[in-house]
């Protein structure tokens, strides 16, 4: 989360925009915090990101907490979802 916090608004909604588009291949709609951040990133439009600033800032803490937890109960599928992050490039400006 350190390289995804270094980034600009801008690379960041991309990497939320990836996670989010990662997890409809998961089944995590029972897990609270990836409830959280589905709601915060769905509040925000992609083509109006100044503002949406703050929902964007949520969305990022909501995405940390929810792959902190995974990471701590099912890293197997921490490391997989890592993975196709950065098979897709999204950690770069």
């Amino acid at each position: 989360m350190e390289a995804v916090r270094a980034l600009d608004y801008k690379a960041q909604y991309k990497v939320c925009e990836a996670f989010y588009k990662l997890s409809k291949g998961f089944d995590w709609s029972d897990r609270l915090m990836f409830q959280r951040f589905e709601e915060s990133f769905t509040m925000i439009e992609a083509g109006n990101l100044e503002e949406h600033f703050v929902e964007l800032h949520w969305a990022m803490n909501d995405m940390d907490n929810f792959l902190y937890e995974m990471d701590v109960y099912s890293p197997e599928e921490f490391y997989k979802v890592v993975r196709e992050l950065e098979k897709d490039k999204v950690f770069q400006p």
